[in-house]
Order: structure tokens, then C-alpha cells, then sequence
């Protein structure tokens, strides 16, 4: 597999994955700084279905599983236990107790809007006045401050007279709802993921009727002293998801240290490169638990496109440190999150530094992008889907021999496996 477009020092071959949008800032810049007061709720478990896998591209997902129950302890999710159990075809949300955008609906009123979020090891809302009633709760989560969040009812609820004429109109909730979702970053290191049903708990662990196609949140007045609200939420996926696995040539890694910085990512429509943020409509029905409430999606691409600015992609990946993480002779994960709607083509930045292994910096933020377009890769491409994982595996080997003081090998690449 040769990559479209060269890169310097360091060619980045082969990183088979999905994206959608670039530009300077990401949800890793965004990430929102949460209230310190709010109104307590004693739990929100957020629980969401699990990617597809595209078993056509190139890399090892044997370990999928152990790789998600892992994901859930180390992010704090809810363990299964006698009272209840999470249930079957979805498992925690594996990103962290990440804000949740958050509409308090009923039929005939106007939508309470705030948002759950996690402060000093409690879950708070900013929701105010929630009143001894039934609600239908509808949101998305990560939750980020530039993103504009508005809803309508999916149907309204008609009031006739005895003549069959419309005596009024009514929000109905109930049935459904139009969410809109504005200004939302087309790479992102979170799982973008829209409620699909909501029900509360008797306790931290316990709760009846959770599932799909159900909204309905009975609720309890809410106050910090006397905290009674359990929040049970279902999510499925609006964006597509990219693993990129990295490993050092074991030759090579006796003889230079590399410390990845940072990824970026760009996607392309054919040969149009995509917008850095994008709207997303998302039509919501009430169902029997049958069938996915998801009725309709609709992406429309907004603002620059990727790579205007000084940055080649969107960052969906950065390094705690400021020296980076250093990459070994076994795969490391790398995963970041893309509007999927008509992708076809994807690029990869990785900001690297080159170490000799008596810790001697060589050569500081070294970029290497690589260019892949889907179909040369994916036997009978069908296009990007939501809530489908695309993957690669790739290994960082030199190129040729370069001689400086000493014979030595200096100009890595990375091949697909």
C-alpha cells in the first residue's frame, strides 16, 4: 500500500480509518468548564450500543471486547450486579462521565434545557424547577459550550371539538422530537452519541423498563439536601469512529525513541475537502423497543474547510505530556470520532519528536500526513456508515540507511500490517 501524498521524515503508511472535518480547534480544545453549583442527582449511568466492526479493513479486533470491558472499569462505569444488569447490545460509555446536553420535555409545555455534568465526584444538573411529573428527556452527549442545542415535538398533539375541527395544537413529546444540533466539531476525540431512551431508577443500580424507543423519566423534586433522581440513558451513535493502532519495528526501536505529540484528522467527499463543523437534525420517534427511535439524520457541513489554518486536521488525539507518548515494539490505540456523510477519502497528521536511545532529541515535531481513499482499501466500499469502527494497524520501520557520526538508520516509516 503506497500512500497518495508523501510525507517528511517520518511517512505515515496506510492509516485505514474514517473521518470527517479539520480545522484549528477540536472538542479537546472545548471541553467545557462545568458549574460548581448545580442541583444534585444522585446517578447518571450512560449506556450506549456498540460500534460495528467493517471486518474488511486491515487490523486485529479479537481483542474488542476486552478492550471495552476494560474502557468501562478505568472510566468509572456502572458493573453489573444482582439488582441490575446493563442491558443486552449496549455497554458503558466508555469516553468518561462527559457533560450531557439535556432537554426536560412534556406534551403542552416548553422544554426545560440544561445539562448533567460531573463536579467533585457528584452528578449535578442545571436544569431548575423540575416539578413531581412525567418527562421525556432527550440529549446528546459530550456536551460542549460552543454547541447550540434546540428541540420541537416530532407530532403534535391535535384537540378536536365534536365536529371534527382543531380546537388546539400541544407540544407532543410524547411521540417524539426534532433535535437539532449546531456548530458540532466534524473530528472529534468523544463519541458523539444522541439519547435514544431515558427512564429513572429506585436506586443507583436499579431500574425497570429501560429501553430503546421509551423516553418517559418520572421525576421527583430535585434539591441538594434530599438528591431522589436516578437517571438511567440509552445512546446510539451519530458519527463514525476511527482505531489507529501504532507499534515501532522492533530493529528500529534498538535504536531511536519516537514520541507521538499528537493526530489530526481531515476527510474528504471525492476530492472536496470537508467543512470543519457541521449541523446535525436528528428525528426522534417514540417505538415499542423494536425498532431504533432514530427515524431520520441529516449532516450539513458549515464553516472553513479542514486544513485552512495552521493545522493540517482537526487534533482528535493529544499527548498528556508535553514530551508525548512514547510508542513501543506492541500497539498502542489511537481513536477519534468523524461525520460520516458521504467520506470517501481520509488524512492523517501525526506530530512526532525522534529521540536517540540515550535520550538525545534529534528531531522536534516532525509531521507526517498520509492520504487514503477508502474504496482502494475496502473491497466493494459501501460509503462511511454511523456507528460503524474503521481501523489500522501500522508499524514505524526505517527506510534507508543515512550515516552520520556512525552508521545509523534515521528516517522511519510507518507500513500497514
Amino acid at each position: 500500500m503506497r500512500p497518495m501524498r508523501p510525507m517528511r521524515l517520518m511517512r505515515l503508511i496506510g492509516l485505514i480509518g474514517l473521518m470527517s472535518a479539520c480545522s484549528s480547534d477540536s472538542d479537546i480544545d472545548l471541553e467545557p468548564v462545568v458549574p460548581s453549583q448545580g442541583k444534585i442527582i444522585p446517578q447518571v449511568a450512560c449506556l450506549v450500543t456498540p460500534y460495528e466492526e467493517d471486518g474488511t479493513t486491515k487490523g486485529n479486533w479479537a481483542n474488542e471486547a476486552n478492550w471495552t470491558n476494560e474502557a468501562n472499569e478505568a472510566n468509572g462505569a456502572t458493573k453489573t450486579t444482582k439488582a441490575w444488569s446493563i442491558p443486552s447490545g449496549y455497554s458503558a460509555y466508555d469516553n468518561g462521565k462527559k457533560s450531557i446536553g439535556i432537554a426536560f420535555t412534556r406534551d403542552g409545555y416548553v422544554p426545560d434545557m440544561g445539562t448533567f455534568f460531573y463536579v467533585n465526584e457528584k452528578w449535578r444538573t442545571s436544569v431548575e424547577d423540575i416539578e413531581d411529573a412525567t418527562y421525556y428527556l432527550y440529549g446528546y452527549i459530550p456536551h460542549l459550550p460552543a454547541i447550540r442545542y434546540s428541540i420541537t415535538d416530532l407530532n403534535p398533539i391535535i384537540d378536536d371539538d365534536s365536529n371534527g375541527e382543531t380546537v388546539a395544537e400541544h407540544d407532543g413529546y410524547s411521540r417524539g422530537a426534532v433535535m437539532t444540533l449546531e456548530n458540532i466539531p466534524s473530528v472529534m476525540s468523544n463519541d458523539l452519541c444522541v439519547v435514544i431512551g431515558a427512564k429513572d431508577g429506585t436506586g443507583k443500580e436499579t431500574v425497570e423498563g429501560l429501553r430503546r424507543g421509551d423516553f418517559s423519566f418520572k421525576a421527583v423534586p430535585t434539591s441538594n439536601e434530599e438528591p431522589r433522581n436516578f437517571v438511567f440513558l440509552l445512546f446510539d451513535h451519530l458519527y463514525a469512529a476511527l482505531r489507529v493502532r501504532i507499534k515501532v519495528d522492533g530493529d528500529y526501536d534498538a535504536l531511536r525513541t519516537i514520541k507521538l505529540k499528537s493526530l489530526e484528522l481531515s476527510t474528504l467527499a471525492e476530492e472536496e475537502v470537508s467543512r470543519d463543523h457541521t449541523d446535525i437534525t436528528i428525528n426522534l420517534a417514540a417505538t415499542d423497543g423494536s425498532s431504533s427511535p432514530i427515524q431520520d439524520i441529516t449532516y450539513v457541513e458549515r464553516g472553513e474547510k479542514i486544513g485552512s489554518g495552521d493545522k493540517e486536521g482537526i487534533e482528535f488525539w493529544a499527548s498528556e505530556t508535553a514530551e508525548g507518548e512514547t510508542l513501543t515494539t506492541s500497539f498502542k490505540p489511537f481513536t477519534g470520532y468523524f461525520m460520516p456523510k458521504d467520506i470517501t477519502t481520509f488524512a492523517v497528521t501525526s506530530v512526532y519528536d525522534v529521540y536517540d536511545k540515550k535520550g538525545n532529541l534529534l528531531h522536534k515535531d516532525c509531521k507526517a500526513t498520509n492520504t487514503i481513499r477508502l474504496a482502494d482499501i475496502i473491497p466493494y466500499f459501501p460509503g462511511v456508515k454511523r456507528g460503524w469502527k474503521y481501523g489500522i494497524n501500522m508499524t514505524v520501520v526505517p527506510t534507508y540507511l543515512y550515516v552520520l557520526s556512525d552508521p545509523d538508520l534515521d528516517n522511519p516509516t510507518m507500513v500497514v500490517n
